[in-house]
């Protein structure tokens, strides 16, 4: 059984998508996705949520975005097990 791993659609303009991740319904941080050519941007961590954890979910998630880019698309909600 795995790490239970959410991101959430906050924002979309026209360069790039705002995502924040973490557990469901726990959100750990918030991260950039530049559409143009896929660079992610560690936006901020959460300050009530402290841990090493914090760099996991962030490690489980960049190649999930990278996988948006690389499909054009960007889904509001998505939900996986690391």
């Amino acid at each position: 059984m795995g790490l239970p791993i959410a991101v959430e659609k906050v924002e979309e303009a026209q360069r790039y998508v705002l995502y924040t991740f973490g557990a469901p319904g726990a959100p750990v941080g918030r991260v950039r996705l530049r559409k143009i050519d896929g660079d992610i941007e560690l936006v901020s961590f959460s300050a009530s949520h402290d841990g090493p954890d914090r760099r996991y979910y962030l490690a489980q998630v960049v190649p999930r975005l990278q996988s948006y880019h690389d499909r054009s698309s960007y889904p509001d909600v998505d939900q996986w097990d690391a």
